[in-house]
């Protein structure tokens, strides 16, 4: 019988694969060669701010890692941004790429974390209290009204 978390596991990779499916704007590649896997590369497409240099400039596709660890899911994943992105809770690719989803459930499904990313990427969702990204974070509160920048809302399969 398999431990709890390989369970876990299995159940967010089928989950993961069901929300790619649903949602042409999502899709995943598994980055481990283990079943199920330990690290995707999710990609996304939705209007999101690269920089502000010389006004904002915005892509339509941004990728991120995502690593479950050995204490996942006890603790959230590690998700690194792996496109450029200027938001107030996640850094660049060339600081890091950190990303900071604010608290965390060992309930909350992969499936609400990615929702949750796609709508920070979109400024639908982001915090001006707890900041990775000074600069963004000032730039956010000067233009509120420009958010959400996208209306790209995913669907999560029953």
């Amino acid at each position: 019988m398999a431990n709890p978390r390989y369970r876990r596991l299995q159940y967010d990779h089928q989950s993961l694969v069901s929300l790619a499916r649903a949602n042409p704007c999502v899709s995943l590649q598994p980055v481990d060669l283990l079943l199920p896997p330990e690290q995707y590369l999710v990609a996304i497409t939705c209007r999101s701010i690269t920089s502000i240099a010389g006004g904002p400039h915005f892509a339509q596709m941004h990728q991120f890692l995502l690593h479950l660890h050995n204490d996942y899911p006890r603790r959230p994943p590690v998700i690194t941004w792996r496109t450029a992105i200027f938001h107030p809770n996640i850094l660049p690719p060339e600081r890091g790429g950190a990303t900071c989803i604010g608290g965390w459930t060992p309930s909350e499904s992969l499936n609400d974390l990615v929702v949750r990313l796609v709508d920070m990427a979109q400024y639908r969702n982001y915090s001006l209290k707890s900041v990775l990204n000074e600069a963004a974070a000032e730039w956010a509160r000067r233009n509120a009204s420009m958010f959400p920048l996208d209306s790209v809302v995913l669907t999560i399969p029953e």
